[in-house]
């Protein structure tokens, strides 16, 4: 009997155990008896299996799914602790586990049994989601190497970004459960740290994206991106109202808790806004209910208290104390803004969990939904700053007056702006100037407002500056206005691409960067690791990569095997059958023009038919007509049927005039237009010559050139004895004599195999295409059907149209990584420093749809702002009728792969990058004939653009480096400003257990 695979790995022991005794300490806080020690204990378990976890990372353990998923060897060992909670389950089992730590800091001396309780079911759905969501799920099999951490997680911001925003999430969560049940000194210290946590979390990821994305934006209403600010709202009401409307604090708290976990679900399920295929996970659908709860517990609050608060904020309003009044407004305009965003993310998350498909708005479609709502608030938040911090020294008419004033200043710069006059942001609409322009005097006036605060503390002596409660307050404003300006002055330059300057460099060039600067393109080299990773276990039959790569190879059988076997078999044809071989000659040759006026004389009979009524009248029964044509010629047209790659052979002789005699006057006279034309036999054949082609006519069909060209042209002319005309064509119907004897029937058809080769003969790409091939170590395959079905048959599978569906016989390792190293120089003034990038292309990146390629960002500081410098690799054209282009970096990559790897592995391993390179046709669900030949071109592409790459003629040599230049102004204020609150909060924070203490003493 073979090992039964154990359903929890080894790592998931002390976890597990954190669990039970948790479980054990919620059930004792119920029962009314103390657990605080059962729940010590469990949260101490919980941290301690964290560091046995993080160490199955570090040695590369791939018996844990998540080690196999998240980590390769050649991830640095600094970065696989990271890795570490790259993956859905690590990221909750690390949220566990700060909020453990935060929840053993608070029962030191908050042990109340609702907190235990509270806390313990916080640690609980944390640890069941990232069970659920297989944290330490055990892998099945024994993987040689890792499947590779995502592409732009391999990054130094993997440490900072995640840590500060799930650190920020525990801490307001653990805060939240004390708050609710009574705690308030020491969870306010929790919750500050968890929001400074949280605000830096947010400028870190906004950071990251603009730094690694390519484009310059660093916030795009994503989903994730939005939930975010969600719990960032949510958090920062909690303050204003806790001074101002306090019997909200306990409803602030719950929906605090509830925006916390609903951002989790979120970041699990992602909310795309085009398709979700499949409902959440059961992990995901905890965090759901996690989140949900409270917030029931929120509204009922909210319908509790209601009225005490509408007492609390008139009382608020009576005193009319400008501190708590501003307090007051900012609450109220940020509990606004939370709702709405909550909402926005609340219904979607509901839908998705009973499997609807939803969207939420990002992009354009986000800064339409979110920005006319929230722009509104944020100026009446503006409005208030000035208010609590200058409104006590100013007064309310002060106040007033200062107000009134910003707002005619904001208006007249907002219409300026609006109509034209001036201009922030040329290439941006009016409508984005007018909000720039109308929102900065609130945002400066705001800033110095704070400002004005601090000098007149400051007066009073650093002392009082430090002692004073506010002050940490006042920073944390300050920080917020000088955000503010840095989203005005940056949001659309670093959003809209209009701004972008597209170079093409070579080396040895340079290219003014604009502030004065200039870069110049040194040097460049390719390279290749030695590392490798798993791209075959795990995902053969179940990834859509997979699927795609499998129909494309199908689609490469049935489509080009088949045209290539057509094609040999017509060369062949072509090259027995002289016949074939000369009517094609003469076809390319035509039209043969007719030197002289030809005139037939014969008995013939001429009908008149009429297709629209379906009439025939005869004009000649077998009588003598005279024919004469002018400026003839003859066509011997060669036309495929798309339909059943037939190809016909038609003969016609073009008149530029035409005349035709008949024996007496027509019964009628009118025009031979669209629906008429005239069948002429002529008693015996006819015979015509011309440069050597002898023709036999036993009828035709004369067709004016309205009939021709649809209604375009000109009818013929029937009138009296004489049928006249120009541009008329006679249709032929009889024979073409071949030299040496022989001849070929007009019209006819051609063998298939013959008008396969006559097609790819006749059009240039697809003579290279096929040249190519045929000195390709592909054509070995494609001409071996045994060979291309092992590719995509597995001996396990039985035989049929889809029983292998998904299986392709790929290598199971490949190397890990490509990359090109650039050398740069910049110039400003006499300084000069050295820039050396590197540009990344991730194999596995690719196997696993989300593209392998991570161009290189280089912000250059210009004043406030950035000369923002994106460096990638140059594009090269595919060989197959230029339907799609790839970046250098991939066919490297694939020419290097191919040197260890024989022809069906070579295939393989291109069908997987033909299909994660076009993974976005599946977004419908549905291959289209346009993307089933993409996909085949794609693949064909790839095999031969690899085989013939030559790193020594690269086309960075040839057409050089794509670079992209954009200036985007003010946006370094977009990462000082919340650095500045995130500091004022710790600094706040601080205070708070420094007074604590010396309220101890």
């Amino acid at each position: 009997m073979g090992k039964m695979a154990l359903p929890l790995h080894y790592t998931g022991v002390l976890p597990l155990a954190s669990g039970v005794l948790v479980a054990a300490g919620v059930a004792a806080a119920l029962g009314r008896r103390d657990g605080s020690r059962l729940l010590r204990y469990g949260l101490l378990a919980a941290v301690l299996g964290w560091l046995l976890y993080v160490s199955a990372f570090v040695r590369l353990d791939y018996s844990l799914k998540e080690v196999f998923w998240e980590t390769s060897p050649g991830l640095p060992a600094w970065m696989r602790i990271a890795s570490s909670w790259a993956g859905g389950g690590g990221s909750l089992y690390l949220f566990t586990v700060l909020a453990s730590l935060a929840g053993l800091y608070l029962l030191q001396r908050h042990r109340r049994r609702s907190f235990q309780a509270l806390l313990g079911s916080i640690v609980l759905a944390g640890l069941a989601a990232a069970f659920l969501n297989d944290a330490f799920t055990p892998m099945q099999g024994h993987p040689a190497s890792g499947a590779g951490l995502n592409p732009l997680l391999k990054s130094p911001w993997l440490y900072p970004h995640p840590l500060s925003t799930f650190s920020g999430y525990a801490l307001l969560a653990v805060a939240a459960a004390a708050m609710l049940t009574g705690e308030r000194r020491r969870c306010l210290v929790v919750y500050e740290l968890g929001w400074a946590l949280l605000t830096i979390g947010i400028m870190l990821g906004g950071y990251w994206s603009y730094e690694t994305f390519g484009w310059g934006g660093y916030w795009a209403w994503d989903p994730v991106e939005t939930s975010e600010l969600m719990v960032w709202l949510v958090a920062t009401v909690l303050p204003h109202l806790l001074m101002t409307l306090p019997s909200l604090s306990a409803f602030n708290s719950a929906w605090l808790l509830s925006s916390v976990f609903m951002a989790m679900y979120v970041t699990r399920t992602g909310l795309s806004p085009l398709h979700s295929f499949a409902a959440p996970s059961a992990g995901a659908l905890v965090l759901l209910a996690a989140g949900l709860t409270p917030a029931a517990y929120a509204v009922y609050l909210a319908a509790r208290r209601g009225g005490e608060a509408l007492s609390e904020a008139a009382a608020v309003l009576r005193r009319r104390q400008p501190y708590t009044v501003g307090l007051l407004v900012a609450g109220l305009v940020l509990a606004a803004a939370a709702v709405y965003v909550y909402g926005t993310l609340f219904l979607p998350s509901i839908l998705t969990a009973i499997g609807r498909e939803v969207s939420v708005p990002q992009m354009e479609s986000g800064i339409r939904y979110f920005h006319p709502v929230l722009y509104p608030m944020l100026v009446v938040l503006l409005a208030a700053i000035p208010l609590a911090f200058t409104g006590d020294r100013l007064g309310w008419r002060g106040y007033a007056a200062l107000t009134a004033s910003t707002a005619i200043v904001a208006t007249a710069f907002g219409l300026a702006a609006y109509r034209g006059t001036y201009l922030l942001a040329p290439l941006s609409p009016l409508a984005t100037n007018a909000m720039m322009a109308f929102g900065l005097p609130w945002a400066l006036v705001a800033a110095a407002s704070v400002l004005a605060y601090l000098a007149y503390k400051l007066r009073l002596g650093p002392r009082r500056l430090l002692a004073d409660r506010l002050t940490s307050v006042s920073l944390l404003h300050l920080g917020l206005a000088v955000t503010v300006i840095g989203v005005l002055l940056s949001g659309t330059y670093a959003f809209n691409t209009k701004y972008t300057w597209y170079y093409q460099l070579k080396p040895g060039d340079s290219i003014e960067l604009p502030g004065g600067a200039r870069l110049v393109f040194e040097g460049y080299s390719y390279g290749i690791s030695n590392s490798t990773v798993d791209i075959y276990t795990d995902y053969v039959g179940r990834s859509s990569t997979y699927m795609l790569a499998w129909s494309t190879i199908n689609y490469i059988k049935s489509d080009i095997v088949r045209f290539l076997n057509l094609y040999n078999q017509g060369k062949q044809l072509v090259a027995r059958n002289k016949t074939i071989d000369w009517l094609l000659g003469i076809a390319r040759k035509s039209p043969l023009a007719l030197n002289k006026t030809l005139v037939v004389k014969a008995n013939a009979t001429l009908k008149l038919f009429d297709l629209e009524r379906n009439t025939t009248v005869v004009l000649a029964g077998g009588e003598p007509v005279e024919i004469i044509l002018s400026n003839a010629s003859i066509n011997i047209n060669l036309n495929m049927n798309p339909n059943t790659g037939i190809m016909s052979v038609n003969l016609l002789l073009v008149a530029g005039n035409l005349a035709i005699v008949l024996p007496r006057k027509a019964p009628l006279e009118q025009k031979i237009g669209i629906h008429r034309f005239i069948g002429i036999e002529p008693g015996k054949p006819l015979s015509i010559a011309v440069d050597g082609v002898n023709i036999t006519v036993s009828r035709a069909a004369l067709l004016s050139e309205a009939l021709l060209f649809a209604g375009q042209g000109r009818p013929l002319d029937l009138k009296g004895r004489t049928i006249s005309g120009s541009d008329a064509a006679l249709y032929i119907y009889g024979s073409i004599a071949a030299p040496g004897g022989g001849g070929i029937e007009v019209p006819s058809q051609l063998p298939q195999a013959v008008s396969a080769y006559i097609v790819a003969s006749a059009d240039p790409t697809m003579r290279r295409v096929i040249r190519l091939i045929e000195h390709s170590s592909i054509y070995s395959i494609l001409t071996n059907t045994s060979r291309l079905e092992a590719v995509i048959s597995s001996p396990k599978c039985l035989r049929g149209v889809h029983s292998c569906m998904g299986y392709v016989a790929a290598p199971k390792l490949v190397p890990e990584t490509a990359w090109l190293d650039v050398k740069l120089r910049l110039d400003q003034g006499s300084s000069h420093r050295d820039v050396r990038v590197r540009i990344r292309f991730e194999a596995y990146g690719e196997v696993q749809g989300i593209h392998g390629l991570v161009s290189k960002v280089i912000p250059i500081a210009n004043g406030l702002g950035d000369v923002y410098v994106v460096v990638s690799p140059p594009v090269v054209e595919g060989y197959i009728g230029g339907r799609a282009a790839y970046h250098e970096l991939l066919i490297y990559y694939l020419h290097e792969a191919f040197k260890q790897l024989p022809p069906e592995k070579r295939l393989a391993l291109a069908a997987l990058m033909a299909a994660g390179y076009n993974i976005d046709v599946l977004r419908d669900g549905v291959v289209d004939n346009s993307e089933r030949q993409q996909l085949e071109a794609t693949l064909m592409d790839l095999y031969l653009l690899a085989e013939n790459f030559n790193p020594a003629n690269s086309t960075i040599a040839r057409e050089g480096l794509h670079v992209e230049v954009k200036v985007i102004p003010g946006v370094r204020l977009v990462w000082l400003g919340p650095l500045v609150m995130a500091l004022a909060a710790v600094y706040a924070a601080a205070s708070r257990v420094a007074a604590y203490r010396e309220g101890g003493r």
